[in-house]
């Protein structure tokens, strides 16, 4: 009697700690990891079969470093097979943060799940989640905890090289988003002034590193090391985005994912596409087709939704991390001020 092949599970993920223990996981399910083509022609056809077979599954990447724009989620929506979303997982493994409203928005459109990492775990993590998932896709039995921890035993680990995710989970023993959160409901937050300029909803570092410090019992360098990986991840920004985080009296703002406005991204996109004035701009002698102001977007959403502008950016921000506009050289996330965007859906 033949033996049935080993499932396979699809994969487009970058490379590091959070894919190793996926891949540990697909290996203890006695799955097979297979990487999926760049895209292209090739790709284009392995979807299309894809889509056809019931028990496929593919975990995809859409991770924007930002400023960078890299992963277009446009491009992604309009290629991607509909038989196949609901059997696709997207991460976020490479950079950027995951809000309970983006993960929504994803499934909305008929995708599995957008995650963040897999370093957590733990027995409810998202790395146990998503093989359970995979187990239910392609038949097979649900993976024993001991079972998956023996294989993640054998993945290699490098404490001195942690990403911004593992080093705040290692320190607080909380996920980014959580402590995200958490500094937003203890920190005083509200609106300050420097040199007759008002800034909204922000905080000073000189608060926030004594209140950390003292809350997870943290030496005063682990406390900046936790903020700047925040910072890292987009979750917590300087108000005129100049500044590191430091235990110096600088304001700081934070995008929790709890304080996030409850808007469908896509009827957001289409308001800015409506209203947003989009022509041929010039800066220091060179020409920069196509392209609107971050200050017109916020006032735009501003105008049609009742928000303040604080609540405006964190929206656009959400936008971005999709890839749906960049800015115009790639050098700045949204700024509420003169400074140029365009679309990318009309790109090459």
């Amino acid at each position: 009697m033949a033996k049935t092949p080993a499932p396979q599970v699809y994969l487009q993920l970058p490379d590091g700690p959070d894919r190793d223990a996926l891949r540990a996981g697909l290996l203890a399910l006695q799955c097979i990891p297979v990487n999926l083509p760049p895209p292209g022609a090739a790709l284009t056809e392995q979807l299309e079969r894809l889509a056809l077979d019931p028990h496929a599954l593919v975990f995809l990447d859409v991770s924007n470093d930002l400023p960078k724009v890299t992963h277009r989620f446009d491009r992604i929506l309009k290629t991607w097979p509909q038989a196949l979303k609901a059997r696709t997982l997207l991460t976020r493994l490479a950079a950027g943060h995951v809000s309970p409203a983006d993960r929504a928005w994803v499934q909305s459109l008929g995708f599995a799940d957008l995650i963040a990492s897999f370093d957590d775990r733990g027995p409810t993590s998202p790395l146990r989640q998503a093989l359970d998932r995979v187990a239910s896709t392609v038949g097979l039995p649900p993976l024993a905890a001991d079972e998956l921890d023996r294989y993640l035993r054998a993945v290699p680990t490098a404490p001195s090289s942690l990403s911004p995710r593992a080093l705040i989970r290692a320190l607080t023993a909380l996920d980014a988003e959580a402590l995200a959160d958490l500094l937003q409901f203890k920190l005083d937050i509200r609106d300050r002034s420097y040199h007759l300029k008002k800034y909204p909803a922000c905080f000073l570092g000189t608060e926030a590193v004594p209140w950390m410090r003292s809350h997870f019992r943290l030496d005063n360098p682990q406390v900046i090391e936790v903020g700047q990986a925040l910072q890292a991840l987009g979750l917590l920004y300087h108000v005129a985005h100049e500044q590191a985080f430091a235990d110096e009296a600088l304001f700081f703002r934070l995008r929790a994912p709890a304080q996030l406005p409850n808007v469908n991204l896509g009827l957001v996109l289409q308001t800015l596409r409506d209203r947003l004035v989009v022509v041929d701009r010039s800066y220091l002698g060179r020409d920069y087709p196509s392209c609107w102001t971050g200050q017109d977007a916020v006032d735009v959403l501003c105008a049609k939704r009742n928000i303040t502008r604080h609540e405006s950016q964190l929206i656009l921000h959400r936008l971005m991390q999709f890839g749906f506009f960049e800015h115009v050289v790639g050098q700045h996330d949204l700024i509420d001020g003169n400074y140029f965007y365009r679309f990318t859906d009309n790109l090459p």
